[in-house]
């Protein structure tokens, strides 16, 4: 999977969705550069973070944020506004979005991805397997018992990559719904290494009833190939279309 920089041509097709990586761990001069850029929301939000880690994570992510929209929206980044759906899925103000230019944010640890497209929905989540988690307590709790057999069925060296793996890609199915945690893990299933991504479908009856219409062809799933330097971490993307074709993006 190719990786183009910043300065590549960034048009977006349709049917396209380009996928923006960006380091977090930022000097505090450049933490200064991108502060500006947020609403003010955004800004009241980053004074809510007690440990300085969180809130210049927080602060470089968002920058990263409004700096990339601000290339497809054709307006500077710090006028950029959001709102959020009702379960918290952050959009953009329509009357700043004439493309109807559709997005997702994730970050861990000193990594952020985001995923854009248009008028679709996208969904999409990043994590860093050296994080210290009983990821294999999650799983007994999180997971489908078929998506816990198939994990523990792994040779006991591969169920942890795996592990994050499968968390990524439910992680992204919960968000390109837009129902977030409203859409609780244990009641759809997703695939699990060494099976390529896809969402298999609702799993309960009370997800049958609440959540009528989401079919397992109403989703294309994908794993994001990241670059050599971050073996650590894992990425999957969601979105409610076939999609024709991915490009990615390191920005600067």
């Amino acid at each position: 999977m190719q990786w183009h920089n910043q300065d590549a041509d960034k048009q977006l097709a349709p049917g396209e969705i380009h996928i923006w990586l960006n380091f977090l761990n930022l000097h505090q001069a450049k933490l200064k550069h991108l502060y500006p850029l947020l609403s003010a929301a955004e800004k009241a939000r980053s004074e809510e973070f007690s440990h300085f880690r969180a809130r210049k994570n927080y602060i470089a992510s968002h920058g990263f944020l409004h700096s990339v929209l601000a290339n497809y929206l054709d307006c500077p980044a710090a006028e950029i506004e959001f709102s959020q759906g009702e379960k918290g899925k952050p959009f953009i103000l329509p009357e700043l979005n004439p493309q109807q230019i559709q997005f997702n944010l994730s970050h861990s640890q000193n990594l952020a991805i985001l995923a854009v497209c248009r008028e679709q929905s996208v969904g999409i989540d990043i994590e860093c397997s050296q994080r210290d988690s009983d990821w294999s307590g999650i799983a007994r709790r999180f997971f489908t018992p078929h998506e816990q057999q198939a994990l523990f069925a792994l040779p006991e060296a591969q169920q942890k990559d795996a592990f994050y793996r499968v968390w990524t890609r439910k992680e992204a199915h919960m968000k390109v719904t837009g129902l977030g945690l409203a859409l609780p893990p244990t009641w759809f299933e997703v695939s699990v290494p060494p099976q390529a991504a896809a969402f298999i479908g609702l799993q309960t009856p009370q997800a049958g009833e609440q959540f009528a219409g989401q079919h397992a062809d109403h989703y294309q799933m994908q794993d994001i190939q990241l670059p050599e330097a971050y073996p650590a971490y894992h990425a999957c993307l969601s979105a409610n279309f076939e999609f024709t074709r991915l490009k990615n993006f390191i920005h600067n």
